[in-house]
């Protein structure tokens, strides 16, 4: 497997195809978390942390038992409905295993994120990218698979630490009343999105 293909492969999903910025998945936590750098930098490793084993998992299941189960009863799709079971299956276990880890060792970090922790189980983007895992052809083997996927949640990290530090300057800026709060959040989030469009081609 060429080196140029999988650094094209990390650098598309995490810059060109932000899962949050160009796909719009995983706004509640991108909004939620984004108040201050030391939180969205914790969540950010929390969701790659999913993302990426999540990722891997799932394609196991995929191309290890379902697909070969269903190759074998001669109706490669019989079982594609399974897909989204398992998904979601694993990413709720990952995250229970992030909750239990943060909880042990991270105490404080464990509170201050209170319900956007458990949340990160329905966090679409990790819904998003392991069913664009499934769906591309790019992601067919492994490795591919995995790449996409830590590539995947290290975007995520990036665009919410991003957002946490232009938001931790706004707040000491002078922003006009009609946009205080949910309105300037808002106007920063888009602005985000369209400087990540300048990433467009990189990853070709």
């Amino acid at each position: 497997m060429s080196i140029g293909v999988l650094v094209g492969i990390f650098l598309s999903v995490a810059l060109v195809n932000n899962l949050v910025l160009a796909g719009f998945l995983g706004i509640c936590p991108f909004l939620g978390v984004s108040r201050k750098v030391d939180m969205a930098f914790g969540m950010g490793c929390a969701v790659t942390f999913v993302i990426t084993i999540s990722g891997v998992v799932t394609w196991l299941i995929v191309h290890a038992i379902l697909t070969p189960i269903g190759n074998a009863i001669g109706n490669p799709g019989a079982l594609y409905f399974l897909k989204y079971v398992a998904f979601i299956m694993v990413i709720a276990s990952m995250v229970q295993l992030v909750e239990m880890y943060l909880k042990k060792f991270f105490p404080p970090l464990y509170t201050a994120f209170g319900v956007f922790l458990p949340l990160i189980t329905t966090n679409c983007a990790i819904l998003g990218a392991c069913l664009y895992i499934d769906m591309k052809p790019e992601t067919q083997n492994l490795l591919n698979a995995a790449v996409y996927a830590f590539g995947g949640g290290l975007g995520f990290m990036l665009a919410i630490t991003i957002m946490a530090g232009i938001r931790e300057h706004v707040r000491f800026s002078d922003v006009p009343k009609c946009l205080q709060g949910a309105g300037i959040t808002l106007l920063v989030a888009g602005i985000l999105a369209l400087a990540f469009t300048g990433f467009t081609g990189i990853g070709k």
